[in-house]
């Protein structure tokens, strides 16, 4: 992939949803419905947890960002629609207001050492390990854990306003303008996880690595879900894992696709794309697969038209 290389590089316009949560028993609703542990929230530090149906089967993967008294559950777009009625499910026992806040709030996405310092001129306030989201004039800024190469990557989500502001602003910078293809491709080669409708109820949370990433807490109480996410934990009886794919050429394939692995002169079913990037003739994704795959296993997409294969490897933070 051709990597932004620019210190300050602008994805000005993601396709990210947003599902806002009011009310005195926003947090205390999310804590009994999610694998992250509410307690961690703050206006300065975000979360990341899984939502899981009763068979710990996952609905949504949501990064939760506090502003103000709302709490603001960010994921997928295109998961945001279909996932909402799962989530308001209970809302009816609590005092809690649950609203599809996607066309309220405008995300930008900045990366590069000089994309950070800038960030960190805004407020008195300073983007490192202990705070990774901040309150600006022009918005929320919320850096990302998972990096390509040690690159920061930051999220801003704006207001309408907020956002003619912060145009004004990078107008006045030296920055570099990249698709949104590629910030999610570069989504896809952090290894971050994250479900859309064709994945909805298949997956439980180890399989796309959430334990990895501080999205699950097994020390917190009771939630949708749990007791398969423990017993999956604590029994070992997981078998799967989320890796990364890519190649050097354009496949046609799309999340919920199976894999192929070659096995002698046999092909063999091997796993499920999970998210994909097409930029240009490369392609970049993340799939499900056997955790103790080779990584010089041949993989092909099943039924394809093209028998092109693709490179395996892994997030950086299995090494961790």
């Amino acid at each position: 992939m051709t990597q932004p290389t620019n210190s300050f590089n602008v994805f000005p316009s993601l396709a990210i949803g947003v599902t806002q949560l009011t009310g005195e028993d926003n947090n205390k609703f999310l804590q009994g419905q999610l694998t992250c542990d509410l307690e961690q929230l703050s206006p300065q530090q975000s979360v990341l947890g899984a939502h899981c149906d009763a068979k710990g089967k996952m609905l949504a993967i949501l990064r939760l960002i506090q502003c103000g008294d709302a709490i603001l559950a960010l994921q997928a777009q295109q998961n945001t629609q279909s996932h909402l009625p799962s989530l308001k499910k209970y809302a009816v026992f609590s005092k809690v207001e649950i609203v599809d806040a996607t066309e309220q709030y405008h995300c930008t996405g900045l990366s590069g050492t000089d994309a950070l310092v800038w960030a960190n001129t805004l407020t008195d306030k300073q983007l490192d390990d202990d705070i990774d989201t901040i309150e600006t004039q022009y918005g929320v800024v919320s850096s990302f854990p998972l990096k390509v190469n040690g690159e920061p990557r930051l999220l801003l989500l704006s207001t309408p306003a907020q956002h003619q502001s912060l145009c004004d602003a990078l107008g006045q910078l030296t920055t570099t303008e990249y698709s949104n293809q590629h910030w999610f491709a570069l989504d896809n080669l952090s290894g971050t996880p994250q479900i859309t409708p064709a994945l909805q109820s298949e997956h439980v949370p180890q399989m796309l690595n959430m334990q990895m990433i501080n999205g699950i807490s097994f020390s917190k109480g009771c939630y949708i879900g749990q007791e398969t996410v423990a017993r999956m934990h604590y029994r070992g009886l997981n078998k799967r894992a989320m890796f990364i794919l890519s190649s050097s050429s354009h496949i046609d394939t799309q999340p919920g696709d199976s894999l192929e692995r070659q096995i002698g002169d046999n092909w063999r079913n091997a796993g499920t794309i999970v998210s994909v990037s097409n930029l240009g003739e490369q392609t970049i994704a993340c799939a499900i697969l056997p955790s103790d795959i080779e990584l010089e296993s041949q993989l092909r997409v099943k039924d394809s038209e093209t028998d092109t294969l693709f490179t395996l490897s892994t997030p950086a933070y299995f090494d961790a």
